[in-house]
């Protein structure tokens, strides 16, 4: 079975790095999804989630944006903000929503509104990926 590297990286670090078989990209064209041996490509990345087909299972990663450059041996990613769902949990989701909460209060004082705009979408990205959250009936 062929596999390839990717590596995927944000602001706050190293966010994974391994071999997959397969990964499906959130791009401003749709969603594409990239397989050993895929043909040269860089392509912007919009909100979404990122698959990865694993060896050992599916891994989610939640990006805000940004780019990934696809070659036929490794995929390449930088991410505005990027957090794998399984490490994620509702303390950081809350801690985030908190500071932008204050942030907008304090905005009167001519705080950037970009950086409180950043940290609600990166709030409302891991909400919305169900982030460390268990559904009834699952």
């Amino acid at each position: 079975m062929n596999n390839f590297g990717i590596e995927i990286l944000s602001p706050q670090g190293l966010v994974f790095k391994g071999e997959i078989r397969s990964a499906s990209f959130p791009t401003t064209s749709g969603i594409i999804t990239v397989l050993p041996g895929h043909e040269g490509l860089v392509t912007e990345l919009t909100h979404g989630e990122i698959m990865l087909d694993c060896v050992n299972g599916v891994k989610k990663i939640t990006v805000t944006g940004g780019f990934a450059e696809i070659t036929n041996k490794n995929v390449n990613v930088i991410a505005e903000f990027a957090a794998q769902s399984d490490e994620t949990n509702k303390h950081k989701i809350a801690q985030a929503v908190k500071l932008a909460k204050e942030m907008k209060e304090k905005r009167k004082n001519f705080i950037d509104m970009s950086v409180i705009e950043t940290e609600l979408k990166k709030s409302v990205a891991e909400l919305k990926s169900g982030i460390g959250l268990k559904r009834k009936g699952m």
